[in-house]
């Protein structure tokens, strides 16, 4: 797989999605022909971006102090792809962007997707730079131990400039399950052989997004994967539960979080009520706050910690006396604990966790139980901070993942 043939196949794509859109639009002379179909999880275009061998692998690692229980193997070389998937309202398909990351061999490779935490620059994913993030770093990882890792940016962040739909149940897990797709096509097009089993896992915004995923594959009759394990770590599944822990403190380390979770639910249910929302100054400034150009903490050094200093009594009084029930019925269709997950489940959460609620993890796992799921696992790290448990939690879930890939071999 040359980086000469890469580019043709680049070039190829992106010929293709234009008169793919063409004809879908009518904009053909010749009436008898028919329009050609576009659909989501297609996969519009691909570009390498760079490779790793396993032994810089391995001195990523070492240099990071990080140790993981696997076997570095393979070199890795990573792409950046677009594929369409399904905007606000469901019928229209957008572009959106991501990574992959390919185990370099004739071997045949199981695939993963692993989903980011909460970002709020648009460029700070791993198509842009796989080695500056987190998840880019991660799927390097997997990858060299012999997964397919597909790392989607989400709609709102790489190509897509819309406002990141963050924690909204379809919006999440669309984008995942399309670049799934996209990715078996790439690997088809460039003779890559996935075995077709599939893991997904990802941390805080990751986990909820991990967790929705995993919900709407699972409804599916049919995906071309079989789903053997999830592990969605320190999300805010009972969103419910976390947005109603967000009123009720006085202080909150992250105010851009709760901030992030209003704008953009004010955008996608087209409320037009930020004034409603916030305070002033904060009202005026929220959308231009969340343009996809400022870091999450740049933004909450711009805000204060005091949630009664950043949203309106109105508001607070009416979300907790249930007489203005917008956003609580928002939270209460983004809180998908109602149903029975049926792949492996394994979640992660430390126990101090000072921005996502430790109760999430329990909460999720004692309703998902209830429901009659029986692959649920959870594991508590003792004590550490939602950023600091972050390695704990991936570095364990990549072992897992591979030990039941060995498991299936």
């Amino acid at each position: 797989m040359s980086t000469g043939s890469m580019v043709e196949k680049n070039f190829l794509f992106r010929v293709l999605f234009v008169a793919l859109f063409l004809s879908a639009f009518g904009c053909n002379n010749n009436d008898t022909e028919e329009p050609v179909s576009v659909s989501r999880g297609d996969l519009v275009s691909s570009e390498y971006l760079s490779g790793y061998t396993a032994a810089v692998v391995s001195g990523i690692l070492k240099a990071a102090d990080i140790e993981v229980d696997i076997e570095i193997k393979y070199d890795v070389d990573v792409y950046s792809v677009v594929y369409l998937t399904p905007g606000k309202d469901d019928n229209t398909l957008l572009l959106a962007s991501g990574a992959v990351m390919v185990p370099k061999g004739d071997d045949e490779f199981s695939a993963l997707a692993f989903q980011h935490g909460t970002e709020t620059r648009r460029d700070l994913v791993a198509s842009e730079n796989p080695m500056v993030v987190a998840e880019g770093v991660v799927g390097i990882v997997s990858a060299s131990a012999g997964f397919v890792t597909f790392v989607p940016d989400y709609l709102g962040m790489g190509i897509s400039e819309m406002l990141h739909p963050y924690l909204h149940h379809r919006l999440s897990a669309g984008p995942v399950l399309d670049i799934i797709r996209a990715g078996k096509i790439f690997c088809e097009q460039n003779g890559i052989t996935l075995i077709g089993d599939l893991y997904l896992g990802g941390y805080s915004e990751g986990g909820y997004v991990t967790l929705a995923a995993q919900e709407e594959i699972e409804k599916l009759s049919s995906f071309g994967f079989e789903l053997i394990a999830s592990s969605p770590q320190a999300g805010p599944y009972d969103l419910t539960g976390t947005v109603d822990h967000y009123i009720e403190i006085d202080e909150y380390p992250e105010p851009a979080f709760m901030a992030f979770l209003l704008t953009a639910y004010d955008d996608v249910y087209g409320w037009d009520r930020i004034n409603d929302i916030f305070k002033q100054p904060y009202a005026a400034m929220m959308y231009d706050l969340f343009d996809g150009t400022h870091r999450i903490g740049e933004i909450s050094s711009q805000l204060p910690s005091k949630i009664s200093d950043l949203l309106t009594e109105s508001f607070i009084d009416g979300y907790k006396n249930g007489t203005d029930t917008y956003f609580q019925d928002a939270v209460n269709e983004n809180t998908s604990l109602d149903w029975c997950p049926k792949a492996k489940t394994r979640f992660y959460h430390s126990n101090a966790d000072e921005v996502v609620p430790y109760e999430n993890m329990l909460n999720a796992v004692e309703k998902f139980r209830e429901n009659g799921a029986d692959g649920i696992e959870m594991v508590t790290i003792d004590g550490l901070s939602h950023g600091d448990a972050g390695v704990v939690a991936v570095t364990g879930m990549i072992e897992w993942f591979d030990s039941l890939r060995l498991e299936r071999r």
